[in-house]
């Protein structure tokens, strides 16, 4: 299925796609006032669908979501929360975690 991209959903992935790293429904919403939070997350659900963003759930309640350019993984420091991105083989993470 391909999705007609309306000035929302334009306006929606523009802020995704400038933004280095994570972004909640909250975060967009305050980036785009004018658009209803309810339009953001029935958008957001379809762009994950569509494989246009990815949804990352990194220990927090509300799920983040990221515009990918290039495949990458993601970690979260234990003492200040911060989320880190790293590249590296799948296998080779799986290794170190002992999958």
């Amino acid at each position: 299925m391909t999705i007609k991209l309306t000035t929302k959903r334009n306006k929606m992935l523009e802020v995704l796609k400038k933004h280095h790293g994570t972004l909640s429904a909250a975060d967009i919403h305050s980036k785009l006032p004018e658009i209803d939070l309810v339009t953001i997350y029935r958008n957001l659900d379809l762009f994950v669908k569509e494989k246009m963003i990815k949804k990352i759930h990194l220990g927090t309640e509300e799920a983040q979501y990221e515009y990918q350019s290039e495949p990458h993984h993601h970690a979260v420091c234990t003492d200040c929360n911060r989320v880190l991105h790293f590249t590296a083989p799948d296998e080779k993470i799986k290794k170190l975690l002992g999958i």
